[in-house]
């Protein structure tokens, strides 16, 4: 029973991790760019990057479904596997597994998105193992499962040039995050750390973005965000302690639209947790650049050091993206790479003011950005 269990959570729990950043509401396009992505964001993403983003809206659209799902390789799960067809001991296992990251992410959302209005549902799921230290053995066991409702506005301060966003959200999130010594190791108590993931609790959180648009050919525009306002706290409501808190990020972005004949491009920086002391420059540091073709799109940067890679087919009413990146777990860039895959199928209507089937829907309204300011 105790094997089983261990072998459970590693191939059946889907995105914490020791030493990496908790991103639980994450776009694939955005990833594919490095994740810069505050100062360009302008469709229902606009609720989890940054709420100003809802000015640009165009028509009403609604992203019904956006199904993602991602894991950083096979690895890991084939370890687990192969552990559990031989009947290898539990010591040898743990032995075998030492240095890999296991993570698996899930991920869907269905918001409707009007001139400075937006409103949805979302759910994520993420699961992060790792084991370290094969002296003293520590296993940390990170699970963290959200659904929940959101709502936000956006609204000019200054008409053309400056807008001002707020996005609210209440989430249930069941999970928790685990470091388990090598006495609990030992002993792996089956009942005790399933009723630590068990927990469950409820929060309302806050974010709040500024764009500033200024004048030019490409109308480059500077943003601020600020995520989980005053940080976001979960109050129990099942088990033994609430799940964990979502600290508050502050993130300032740029970026800009490059309109021309069947291409546009699409540069971003952000300059992310920029509240937090200790954190190295490299992984604060986000860049990408996105070119959109009529039918697909290609994305790169850089995301906390290390290179991204995407890309998106387009249709009328759904496309595919799919992106890989890199993720620091140590202290600073270079030191431990997770390499991450990622993909995410979309299925969206966009409808103009009179109801009728609006080119916006989908891949359109990114290429109208700069027309449509």
């Amino acid at each position: 029973m105790k094997y089983l269990f261990l072998i459970s959570i590693l191939i059946f729990s889907a995105k914490l991790h020791a030493g990496a950043f908790q991103e639980m509401y994450t776009s694939v396009r955005a990833l594919g760019m490095g994740n810069a992505y505050t100062a360009v964001v302008n469709d229902s993403d606009s609720m989890f990057y940054n709420p100003a983003g809802l000015s640009r809206v165009e028509g009403i659209n609604w992203n019904f479904l956006d199904p993602q799902i991602g894991l950083n390789g096979l690895t890991a799960l084939e370890k687990a596997q192969a552990f559990a067809d031989s009947g290898t001991d539990l010591s040898a296992f743990l032995n075998e597994l030492y240095g890999t990251n296991i993570w698996v992410h899930a991920g869907v959302k269905s918001i409707i998105t009007l001139p400075n209005v937006g409103f949805g549902v979302f759910g994520a799921a993420d699961v992060d193992l790792n084991l370290s230290n094969p002296a003293f053995p520590n296993l940390n066991l990170n699970y963290v499962y959200d659904y929940g409702i959101t709502a936000g506005f956006a609204f000019p301060i200054v008409p053309k040039f400056l807008n001002m966003g707020i996005a609210g959200r209440r989430t249930t999130r069941t999970g928790a995050r685990i470091p388990l010594g090598v006495s609990t190791i030992g002993e792996l108590d089956p009942e005790t750390i399933q009723d630590s993931l068990n927990n469950v609790g409820n929060a309302f959180a806050l974010d709040l973005g500024l764009n500033l648009t200024l004048p030019g050919l490409f109308e480059p525009t500077l943003s601020f965000v600020w995520q989980d306002v005053g940080v976001t706290n979960f109050v129990l409501d099942k088990g033994s302690e609430a799940p964990p808190s979502d600290r508050d990020e502050m993130i300032l972005g740029f970026g800009m639209v490059i309109d021309l004949p069947l291409l546009t491009i699409t540069p971003a920086i952000d300059y992310k947790y920029m509240n937090r002391e200790g954190v190295q420059f490299a992984k604060k540091f986000h860049l990408g650049v996105e070119l959109d073709f009529p039918m697909f799109d290609i994305r790169a940067g850089f995301n906390q050091g290390y290179y991204s890679l995407g890309v998106g087919v387009n249709a009328l009413l759904f496309r595919v993206d799919a992106a890989t990146y890199g993720v620091e777990l140590g202290e600073y860039p270079g030191q431990l790479e997770d390499r991450r895959y990622i993909i995410q199928v979309t299925f969206e209507f966009g409808f103009n003011p009179d109801f009728s089937l609006s080119e916006s829907a989908g891949r359109g309204k990114r290429r109208r950005v700069k027309q449509r300011r």
